[in-house]
């Protein structure tokens, strides 16, 4: 409105106008415009930040659709789908044996899991699958650092990075994971948005606070992080995907040997399904809860968790990863919304049966 007014009375509008509840806020010496939420701009209840997970209201209203898609209001729980538990399969004496074992308290180490003889990969593949198994296992028990990382780039402009994602664990024996995260935005593209062909989620870093960093400063800190990490303490470097990140690493301006150790989620996990390879297809099938996917920062933490996940023992062989076969998770997500299903369990017994 102001915009057009200026216009008639002939006055230069100013199109870096905040709009309504932000102030202009200059954060680096780049053209853009960065602009911040006023601390006296009013909020709306309904328009909570977008990574406080929203609460459906219930309410027991009849004679409408179960959910108001306008409010997400769930009104009527009789539309949704039954719960069906999935199918148990039909496991080799040998793999049902640990997994007793496991449901009885016994610690399976990584000598007696790699003696055992319940592995059934693919079968012209068999021995380069254990092989690689193998190898990645000691890797992540090697005691070296962990790095994930992950870049996101402008889908019309396929070799410009956008975002780019670190998360590292040093690992020391905690039972909980120390994990650093950065979610770095390049600043000199930071009104590049992605929305045609994959879903913009820039704005939802789950661990906080998004760093602009122009391009220069990023390559600096991605080669200061490398020379800490990957050469002084020859840490693993960890994605999903390996050759698609080191393209961009390469584009960004980073060197690196050619000989760096390296885990990738998506190969290691090709060696126990058919398909479902992509990212968040891996974490379901893994049971690892995750949101805001193709967000750099979020995507490298859950390829970490997805890392140690797929090596460890005990997440194996109760996830039946060591029996080749083809995923539930294929082809893409129905939806990026990060939105729960539902599912009516009518029968208590099924859920106690899976216990």
């Amino acid at each position: 409105m102001l915009r057009a007014i200026q216009e008639v009375m002939g006055r230069k509008p100013n199109h870096y106008m905040a709009p309504k509840g932000y102030v202009n806020h200059q954060t680096y010496s780049l053209r853009s415009v960065v602009y911040k939420k006023s601390p006296h701009a009013k909020v709306n209840a309904t328009n909570t930040s977008s990574t406080t997970p929203y609460k459906p209201r219930y309410n027991n209203l009849n004679g409408r659709n179960h959910i108001d898609k306008r409010s997400r209001t769930i009104t009527d729980v009789s539309k949704f789908p039954a719960f069906k538990p999935q199918e148990k399969p039909v496991l080799s004496e040998g793999l049902q044996k640990l997994k007793d074992e496991i449901k009885l308290g016994k610690q399976i180490t990584v000598q007696e899991y790699l003696k055992s003889s319940h592995f059934a990969f693919h079968e012209e593949k068999h021995e380069s699958s254990f092989r690689l198994l193998k190898d990645k296992i000691e890797l992540i028990n090697s005691g070296r650092p962990l790095i994930a990382m992950d870049c996101e780039a402008y889908e019309r402009e396929h070799l410009t990075v956008t975002e780019i994602g670190i998360a590292v664990v040093e690992q020391h024996g905690n039972l909980v994971p120390d994990i650093k995260t950065y979610h770095i935005v390049v600043g000199e593209h930071i009104d590049k948005r992605n929305s045609k062909y994959v879903p913009d989620k820039k704005d939802n870093f789950m661990g906080g606070t998004s760093l602009v960093v122009n391009e220069e400063d990023s390559r600096k800190f991605l080669q200061g992080l490398f020379q800490k990490y990957i050469e002084e303490r020859d840490g693993v470097l960890v994605c999903h995907q390996v050759s698609s990140e080191l393209k961009y690493f390469r584009k960004i301006g980073l060197k690196f040997r050619s000989d760096i150790k390296t885990l990738d989620t998506m190969t290691l996990l090709q060696i126990s399904r058919l398909s479902g390879h992509a990212l968040w297809a891996t974490l379901r099938l893994l049971g690892i809860p995750h949101a805001y996917l193709h967000n750099a920062g979020n995507d490298a933490y859950f390829t970490l968790l997805a890392a140690l996940a797929l090596c460890d023992p005990v997440t194996r062989i109760n996830k039946d990863l060591d029996v080749y076969g083809a995923s539930q998770y294929k082809g893409k997500p129905k939806s990026h919304k990060d939105e729960a299903e539902y599912v009516v369990v009518e029968d208590v017994n099924e859920l106690l049966e899976n216990l």
